[in-house]
């Protein structure tokens, strides 16, 4: 499974791929939206921070859909306002509420390979 990581803090997004990595996934990690929906297209699952300062996750995930990507989208947000708006929306299949633990991500994203 190749999974892309965005987020704006580099730290956050390094840490996410090489612990990802350590759990026997291909991962690319990214903090600018535009850079990550250059490389997206043949991503398993986009792994993107729902608040970012250029676009939202949903946002960069409906440009690439429209670019033709076809995998799946996993939101992770650490705002609060974020889960009481709902981030409602056909694409997105999972949410992680921030702080979660490199293993908590690889569990979703194994879940994803069994229900798919």
């Amino acid at each position: 499974m190749h999974v892309l990581i965005l987020d704006d803090q580099p730290g956050l997004a390094q840490i996410l791929a090489l612990g990802l990595r350590m759990e026997g996934f291909s991962v690319a990690a990214f903090t600018s939206p535009h850079e990550a929906l250059k490389a997206i297209g043949n991503v398993d699952v986009l792994v993107t921070d729902y608040h970012m300062p250029e676009m939202t996750g949903v946002e960069v995930a409906r440009r690439a859909y429209a670019q033709g990507w076809k995998g799946s989208l996993l939101i992770m947000s650490g705002h609060s306002a974020a889960f009481s708006e709902g981030i409602e929306d056909s694409l997105v299949w999972s949410i992680l509420k921030k702080p979660f633990s490199t293993q908590e991500l690889a569990k979703k994203l194994r879940d994803l390979t069994r229900d798919s």
